[in-house]
Parts: structure tokens; sequence; C-alpha cells
């Protein structure tokens, strides 16, 4: 890949930094140089923490000019009901089983009407599992029915897996079905539906998954609408550190042919009640240190300088002590509120009830930034008013 243009120079106390540290891969990020997966991958494993941390710290907050932001957001499941049977999925049920559910486009859009007039959010975040019962017209219905109920808020919708099931049980091809989801009120993709951009840790995790070349074609297809994109990247399993950064150097590769992605999302994986959490290769592969999970933060935000501006602290993975280190590590962002985030939330067995704009404020001066909040596309407006998450009817709304 060619030279970053990022019109940054480095200062003189992180040249020297970067020299002292011995690492040759710090030393090209610093200076801006695109990175291949062998140098991100000595940045995720081998260089000296201090210096990576100091490297990424910096180049977040210059790029971001000191502001670190949140958005409030409502996380929605549509439906549980799947066939994709991902082996690091608590959340879904095969189809008939107990606990299986699809909610009609009426109950969401009720749901997102009292977000929006209660909480005020911004986004309203909805994934599902891949159930065979749905239509497109569903799909369309649903995006349709939430732009009524919360004309204000960004949908942020379908990852690109989803997208992919669509097309293939619709019959219509993925160009067809984004077309169709951006003119019901569709504006951005979230960045799930794939785990680790690597075939060969698909095969072992999640093997009837499209595999990583089709979920990058429906992102740079939705870039080419103008659908925006997010990116995430679950970690913490069976991955090594020349996944991750294969990884991201496939998303920097992507961001080059077809601009469009808002953020990169690292997930900590969460093994709870889990089949993969229960099996000999991940308690024999995972790396579970803190260090690691700030390892993986510092790279990302070095690995995609000049292409990806926004790196999210993840605190619904990471909690909340390790996502404010999150912040100091490369991270310029928390995500969101995530009232009622559910799949995540089902590996521990309960949904997340979310975080109050206070909450996330807080982290964020803990961490030395001046909080903001945004929008999906990073339009930052003044801190809203904080809801304590403990009022009765927020309390009912995530509970829904």
């Amino acid at each position: 890949m060619p030279r970053r243009g990022l019109g940054l120079e480095p200062p003189r106390w992180l040249e020297r930094l970067a020299v002292e540290s011995g690492s040759a891969a710090l030393e090209k990020a610093v200076h801006g140089d695109a990175l291949e997966p062998p140098a991100i991958a000595e940045l995720v494993a081998e260089a000296p923490l201090h210096a990576l941390a100091a490297a990424a710290d910096y180049y977040a907050r210059t790029v971001k000019r000191g502001v670190g932001s949140y958005t409030v957001n409502l996380y929605l499941t549509y439906t549980n009901v799947c066939v994709t049977a991902c082996s690091f999925c608590a959340f879904y049920r095969p189809p008939g089983s107990r606990g299986a559910y699809t909610r009609s486009p009426g109950e969401l859009a009720a749901v997102a009407r009292l977000a929006w007039e209660r909480l005020g959010v911004r986004e309203i975040h909805v994934v599902g599992g891949n159930n065979p019962e749905l239509g497109l017209d569903y799909y369309v219905e649903l995006v349709r029915r939430l732009r009524e109920a919360a004309p204000g808020a960004v949908l942020k919708m379908f990852t690109a897996e989803e997208i992919i099931f669509i097309s293939r049980t619709s019959g219509e091809p993925v160009s067809r079905v984004l077309e169709e989801l951006r003119e019901a009120g569709l504006q951005a993709l979230p960045g799930g539906g794939i785990e680790v951009l690597d075939p060969q840790v698909q095969r072992l995790i999640a093997p009837r998954k499209a595999p990583p070349g089709e979920w990058l074609r429906v992102h740079e297809e939705a870039h080419r609408l103008g659908i925006r994109s997010n990116a995430i990247m679950m970690y913490g399993h069976v991955e090594e550190p020349i996944h991750v950064a294969r990884h991201l150097y496939e998303l920097a590769r992507l961001e080059e042919r077809a601009p469009g992605l808002v953020s990169f999302i690292p997930v900590r994986f969460s093994p709870g009640n889990t089949a993969l959490g229960r099996t000999r290769l991940y308690r024999e592969r995972a790396r579970r240190d803190a260090v690691y999970d700030l390892r993986v933060i510092a790279a990302a935000r070095l690995a995609l300088l000049g292409r990806v501006d926004n790196i999210v602290s993840y605190w619904v993975s990471l909690g909340d002590k390790l996502a404010v280190a999150g912040l100091m590590h490369g991270a310029n962002d928390l995500g969101g509120t995530f009232y009622n985030e559910a799949v995540i939330g089902a590996s521990r067995g309960r949904p997340t009830a979310g975080k109050s704009p206070g909450e996330l404020v807080y982290m964020l001066l803990q961490a030395g930034w001046r909080p903001a909040e945004r929008d999906t596309f990073y339009r930052y407006h003044p801190p809203a008013r904080p809801v304590a998450s403990n009022t009765p009817w927020l309390r009912e709304l995530t509970a829904a």
C-alpha cells in the first residue's frame, strides 16, 4: 500500500521514542508509512507497550483534536432465530426452539418511538439472526417503521452477513437489497457479521458464514451507494497476532478502494456460556490479559492512521476501567449508551442495561478527553443532559 498522506509530522520526542523502542514497525508507523501485515503483527505482539501506547495516544488526540466522543443509541434485535450456528454466539436460537422470537416491525417501532421521545437517541442500532422465514419485505417495512418512529435518529442496521443472507433467501442481488433498504431509510451498516477477516479463523469458529471476501464486497457496494459503514473485529479467542494484522490490513485496503468506513470497533470475545468458550482450542489459544486488549487498540490506531479516524474502546465487552485505559491507548470513542444491548449480554445471561450519557462523559474525562456527544457520522453536539440509568421507565424500556 502507498504511504499515507497524514499531513502530520511526528514530534521529535516521538521519533526518539520509536527509535529507542527497537521496533522497526513502530518507526514506520510514527512516520506514516503504510504497514504490511507482518509489521502490524509486530505492533500487536512485540513492540514495547509504553512506546506503542504513546504513539497511538498522540495520534488519536492529534487527529481528533482532543475531542473524545460517544453517541446516545438504542440497540434493537428483531429476531434471535438463526441457522448459522456460530460457536462464539450465545444469542441465537434454532428455528422452533424454546426462547426463539421474531418481533414485528410495529413492536420495534414502538420501542424506538419511546427512546426517541424520552431519550433523544441519535442512533438506532439494529441487528438480528439469519432467519429463513423472513422475506425482503419484512426488512424494508422494519426500516420504514423505524424511520417514522424516530425521524431524527440515524438508522444503523443489518450487518454485512445479514445483507448476504437476505440476498440469498430473497434471490435479489446484494446491490438491489441495499438499494431497497436505502430507499426505505437505511443510512449506515454496523460493523459486525465478521469476526476476523481470515478464512482459517472463520473455518474454526463460524464455518457457515459467508467468507471474508463477501463481507468486504458488501461494504464496498454499500459505500458505492452512499451507505457508510463500520467494522468490528472480535478477538481474544483462537486468533494469533498475524490474523489481527491481516484484518486491519484488509480494512485499510477496503478504505483505499471504496472510502466509507466511519469507525473501527475491536470487540473482546465474551466466552460466557458459548460453545467456543468451552473448547480446548479456546483454553489453549485465547489471550485473556488486558495488555493484549490495549495492544490491539493501539495497533489499530497506527495501522488505520490516515484511513479510519475513529477507534472505539467498546465498554460493553471491555468493562469500564479497561475501556478508560483504551482511551489512553489510541481510542477516541466509547461507542454509545447501548441501551438494551443483547448479543454480548446473551453470553452473560442478561441484556446490557446501557449507560447514561453522564457516565460516558465521566469516563472520557477520566482519560483526559474533552467529551462530546456525536451522531453516527461523528458530527458533534454539546453533551446532552445526563439520564439516570436507574430511572424506572428506562428499566422498562431496556427490558422490552
